[in-house]
């Protein structure tokens, strides 16, 4: 049987294993949570840290791998390249490939050496962070952080040495970037590229909070995207500007995008699935399965490439609802949201019980609900009903829910 290694097991990941034992393969697991969500699907699994290299090397030594992969989350893209190279398991990307679209530093420095257009940045300690020749506002962020953790915004670089140790506790190399804030909308790119073509798959608004401390923070997806409006030829460039110069030759390109007065900027990117469940929509827009490619790719197959697609006016939204802290007293329960028209999937992270952690960063989702619809209209009534129903209520029947996810 087909033993298969997936790093992580979280909501995003859940797909990757029901699409391993549809196909009839041992799934095995590594999530240092004793029980995640995918546990209940995998034949094995080790708790141990997808982002601790050596533990999981020596883990998958011990379990006659076929192939190792990671969806959604951005850290264990190297790892997975580690372990394939080690195992001489196939693999889509070398590790030093891996390092380059995980690790911040090396990112920023390869997208300067091509000219590729992104904030000015310097890699900094705490002494230099504030003598750094960066006017107004500013941004820092662990080289090696995920999920927004670590990214803070201050008014300038004095200010933010006074979040230092705040932002570098989430660096596990002890590194950080500081970066010029720069005032735009932000956009996702997705593609596959395919013998080092760069097909562009979906591009979405990263609609995010406007908290003024902890930015970045994605609160909804949109497809098609507004902010990108009348920009696709030069995001098109962009993304194939990026493909070649991280030496992309095939597999998934994410990348977020800045998009303001001085044009586009690449903020950061990986060569991995989002974490927005792009493996269910992007199916769905443009008839090529993500995930099927990425589980191929990582068993030794050569996916087709995307075929020609139009998405027709077919819309998505992807709601990543946030709560104020407190207990919840009560929320809507899953199968509710499920039988609604339009809802694809849905997955909560949180239950009535549970207590919403201060918001910060991406750690505090409530969960992620992902809508679609043929044309706009249907659109607007498949998130009235939703918005209509969906309630997170603390024990004294008080709303919990931030504003910002609610997006038309």
């Amino acid at each position: 049987m087909t033993r298969l290694l997936i790093l992580g097991g979280g909501s995003c990941q859940l797909h990757a294993f029901k699409r391993a034992k549809e196909r009839g393969y041992s799934a095995v697991l590594f999530d240092y949570l004793p029980a995640p969500p995918a546990a209940a699907l995998a034949d094995i699994h080790r708790p141990v840290s997808t982002f601790d290299w050596d533990a999981c090397l020596e883990e998958a030594k011990r379990l006659s791998l076929d192939g190792v992969m990671t969806v959604g989350t951005d850290q264990p893209v190297f790892t997975c390249a580690l372990i394939a190279a080690k195992l001489g398991l196939p693999s889509l990307i070398r590790p030093g490939t891996a390092l380059a679209v995980t690790n911040k530093a090396v990112m920023k420095r390869i997208l300067s050496r091509h000219c590729i257009p992104t904030a000015r940045w310097f890699l900094t300690d705490k002494e230099e962070l504030p003598l750094l020749p960066l006017e107004g506002p500013v941004v820092i962020k662990p080289v090696d952080s995920q999920g927004q953790r670590g990214v803070i915004k201050a008014e300038n670089v004095q200010r933010a040495a006074d979040f230092f140790e705040d932002s570098i506790a989430f660096s596990r190399r002890g590194e950080l970037l500081c970066e010029t804030y720069y005032p735009s909308a932000e956009v996702t790119v997705n593609a596959w590229v395919h013998e080092g073509n760069a097909h562009m798959l979906a591009v979405t608004d990263r609609v995010c909070f406007g908290h003024e401390r902890h930015i970045g923070v994605c609160a909804a997806h949109r497809f098609p995207s507004r902010a990108a409006a009348g920009q696709e030829d030069v995001i098109r460039a962009v993304t194939q500007r990026v493909a070649d110069a991280f030496g992309l030759r095939n597999g998934p390109l994410y990348i977020q995008l800045l998009t303001g007065e001085s044009g586009i900027l690449v903020n950061e990117l990986s060569s991995r699935i989002g974490g927005a469940f792009e493996d269910v929509f992007i199916p769905y827009l443009t008839g090529f399965d993500i995930l099927d490619a990425v589980m191929d790719a990582a068993l030794g197959r050569s996916p087709a490439p995307p075929a020609p697609f139009d998405p027709a006016g077919k819309q998505i939204r992807v709601l990543m609802p946030f709560a104020r802290p407190g207990r919840i007293g009560s929320m809507t329960p899953p199968a509710d949201i499920l039988a609604l028209e339009g809802v694809m999937d849905a997955r909560f992270n949180y239950a009535a019980g549970d207590v919403i952690p201060r918001f910060e960063n991406a750690a505090g989702r409530l969960g992620v609900i992902v809508l679609r619809a043929e044309n706009a209209g249907t659109m607007r009534h498949c998130l009235d009903r939703f918005y209509s129903m969906f309630h997170v209520l603390d024990d004294a029947g008080e709303d919990m829910l931030l504003d910002a996810w609610r997006v038309s």
